[in-house]
């Protein structure tokens, strides 16, 4: 590890404390006692007293001072709860970043930086007894390709790249997708140059990819970030990458705030992926936080999807991000039949489609994309036709198995349900999901073999024997060898979904599914017509997204604005929005009520209002509402002094910014 700065006699440590309370969201001043000067770092994770002498808080150590502004006398730093600088200036800046920009807290940052400290495990780091998986790696000599990359790369270039379609067979015998090796490759010619790199993938499945085209090229000594890893595998991993020397990190969205010597560059995979948004407070995209480590460290910066992003998008035609100019290798796109109308198709699997998947399973698999997991998306009463709606939380009942319906928001089983129009207690079935087309599927191709991944039935991979695997969007298993046909069903029902960013999307897991086919296998629409699918099916996507872009701006929606969702009491909401009156390149939508109950629980009696402000306005827009929720988390506190402590209250202000749903349905 580096050589963190001590306090070289300053008597004052500024320390961040780790707190959720946004009021507390600034530095403290604390003594160095004298027992603790020689040991004191910058980065240090440190117990602190607060509000008195006998309660005790814990902190990050931001940096040392000379003097303090506070007037009274300082209390000192407790103790030290680790020696290791756990937080280094890099992070503290990054966090401190993004969480302003997202009128959030760094500490909210920083516990998805900071794994939970193991001990044993940082006494066999120190001691250098614990296992270093890079000790036999190779070293890499770059072909002339990655190496003019990585040359981009560590001038502070940022590029956006759309991946070639198909899988890859690795020395080791693994299949990969293009995608993977490419990123792995790109990886090993920024370490080979004696810089770090750090990968960031969706999901698992991406990340166990990478990994595995990373090991055959020799390279097994990668710092992994994964949730799926216990909490002394996730500590010994951030050891290593707080070592003085360059690592490649690869991980989920919170692999971006990893620790990371001379960082060259930071490769992202599928930005447009929702798992990249953080579900956590301040919500930060992890394709925002790597723009702003990039321009904070100088690092190279790449997005690398089989479609690209409507915010790289964006990036691209302002010239802030550079595009690739050769195209990729690309699957062949059918549509089954070209010679109708849109729209005009007897069956959900029309004739044209089910040759295609007979032809294809005479050399392999086969894979068919469906809309949505279960056994029926739908249920509604058999008496009156209405749609059924659960009684404990008014979400939309389905069936995820053929016999029982269950609300899609809570789980609650339909076991007592009632229609409220008529009365009717009997439930009936609309749509097919995933189970019930595999079910239809083995009837109608007797004897094949016909497998299922969705959510609750997860595959990774599939072998090249013949096989129909009917698929939900986004659960897709890599086959070896690829698919001999990629089917895509219900593409008018994805294209219908109520979302600004249904034709975005579509393109993204449609482009991702027939990356999956072999390189002389096929993609077929089986149906559905319209500029989406058009873009789609001629591989003119990016022509579909910037004119989908300038009608956006034309309407002041993300991207090209941001936004960001006040919501609390109607009060405490309006008082918000007052604090950005007057400023220019800023407008609302709303406050207007929000039903009560739904998908999140939302208690009744509470309001949004969407703003909308341009991006050289985000800053204040962030600072103003920031300073709103501060106030009003500050006068909730005095209110409740003394009482008895429990949940927040529910017209509490909360604010998110850059929400990818906030348009949705």
């Amino acid at each position: 590890m580096g050589e963190a700065e001590a306090a070289n006699g300053r008597p004052v440590a500024r320390v961040l404390l780790d707190s959720a309370l946004p009021q507390l969201d600034h530095l403290f001043d604390y003594a160095v006692p004298g027992e603790l000067a020689g040991e004191l770092r910058v980065g240090q994770r440190v117990r602190v007293p607060f509000r008195s002498r006998d309660r005790k808080s814990f902190g990050y150590v931001i940096g040392f001072a000379e003097h303090s502004d506070f007037g009274g006398e300082l209390a000192p730093v407790a103790d030290i709860v680790t020696p290791v600088p756990q937080l280094t200036p890099e992070v503290w800046r990054l966090a401190r970043a993004v969480a302003d920009r997202a009128g959030g807290s760094a500490g909210d940052i920083l516990r998805l930086a900071i794994p939970t400290r193991q001990v044993r495990i940082e006494k066999q780091h120190a001691a250098g007894t614990a296992d270093d998986p890079g000790a036999h790696d190779r070293p890499y000599a770059p072909a002339q390709e990655e190496a003019r990359l990585a040359e981009l790369l560590a001038e502070g270039e940022r590029l956006a790249l759309t991946a070639s379609h198909g899988p890859i067979r690795l020395e080791t015998g693994e299949w990969v997708g293009s995608w993977a090796e490419q990123l792995a490759r790109a990886a090993l010619a920024v370490h080979a140059g004696g810089r770090s790199a750090i990968v960031v993938v969706p999901d698992y499945r991406d990340l166990d990819q990478v990994r595995d085209a990373l090991a055959a090229r020799g390279h097994a000594g990668i710092v992994r970030v994964d949730s799926r890893q216990s909490n002394a595998e996730r500590y010994a991993g951030f050891l290593r990458a707080l070592d003085p020397v360059p690592r490649i990190v690869l991980g989920n969205r919170s692999a971006v705030y990893a620790p990371a010597h001379r960082l060259g560059a930071i490769l992202m995979w599928d930005d447009g992926d929702p798992v990249l948004a953080e579900p956590l407070t301040p919500y930060v995209h992890a394709r925002d936080a790597a723009l702003v480590r990039a321009e904070q460290s100088g690092a190279g910066l790449l997005f690398s999807a089989h479609s690209r992003s409507a915010e790289v998008e964006r990036l691209v035609m302002l010239g802030y991000v550079k595009a690739q100019v050769n195209p990729p290798r690309r699957t062949r796109v059918l549509h089954a039949d070209a010679s109708v109308v849109p729209d005009a198709f007897a069956g959900r699997v029309p004739e044209f489609a089910a040759r295609a998947i007979r032809e294809g399973l005479r050399h392999g698999p086969v894979l068919v994309q469906v809309a949505t997991p279960g056994y029926a998306p739908v249920a509604v009463c058999g008496e009156c036709g209405d749609l059924a709606r659960c009684g404990a939380c008014a979400g939309p009942i389905g069936f995820r198995t053929a016999a029982r319906g269950a609300c899609r928001w809570c789980g609650e089983f339909a076991t007592d349900w009632r229609c409220p129009t008529c009365g009717g207690r009997h439930l009936e079935q609309r749509g097919t999901g995933s189970e019930r087309t595999a079910e239809q599927f083995e009837r109608q191709f007797a004897g094949t073999r016909v497998l299922l991944s969705d959510g609750e039935h997860p595959r990774e991979r599939v072998d090249a024997r013949p096989a129909l695997v009917v698929a939900t969007r986004g659960a897709e298993p890599l086959a070896a060898g690829g698919y001999r046909t990629v089917v895509l069903l219900d593409v008018e029902r994805l294209l219908g979904i109520e979302t600004l960013r249904a034709g975005e999307d579509c393109l993204r897991w449609w482009e991702n599914a027939a990356a999956l086919a072999a390189p002389d296998g096929v993609c077929v629409i089986a149906s559905g017509g319209g500029p989406v699918v058009r873009a789609f099916a001629t591989g003119r996507a990016d022509e579909w997204l910037r004119s989908e872009l300038r009608d956006r701006h034309a309407l002041r929606y993300p991207p090209s604005v941001r936004v960001a969702s006040v919501t609390g009491g109607p009060v405490e909401v309006e008082r918000a929005l007052a604090t950005l009156d007057g400023l220019p390149g800023v407008d609302h939508l709303g406050p207007a009520p929000l039903p009560p109950g739904g998908r999140a629980g939302t208690p009744p009696g509470l309001v949004r209002a969407i703003v909308r402000f341009d991006y050289g306005h985000g800053a204040e827009v962030a600072r103003r509402l920031r300073g709103a929720l501060v106030a009003d988390a500050a006068g909730s506190s005095s209110r409740t002094r003394g009482k008895q402590p429990g949940r927040a209250r529910p017209e509490a202000l909360r604010l998110r910014f850059d929400d990818r749903g906030v348009f949705d349905s």
